[in-house]
């Protein structure tokens, strides 16, 4: 598994059979409201990932002039 890489929380419901009886919609929804959960989770990280990725800092000699403008205000 690559370095950072996330990982569907154990008991997700993604490898679980579908469940005989007639409770399987009350499961199904919680299933599902896991999952979402999951998806919203992985969904952060991915962003939070893109914003520290070094293609979106600045180059050290933009930083530099970034620092300039600072100093001469």
């Amino acid at each position: 598994m690559p370095e950072g890489a996330i990982v569907e929380p154990a008991g997700s419901g993604t490898d679980d059979p579908p469940c005989p009886g007639g409770d399987y919609l009350v499961t199904d929804v919680a299933r599902l409201r896991q999952r979402a959960v999951f998806l919203r989770e992985l969904a952060q990280a991915r962003a939070l990932l893109a914003r520290t990725h070094p293609s979106h800092v600045p180059s050290p000699a933009v930083r530099e002039r970034l620092r300039l403008d600072a100093d001469q205000r």
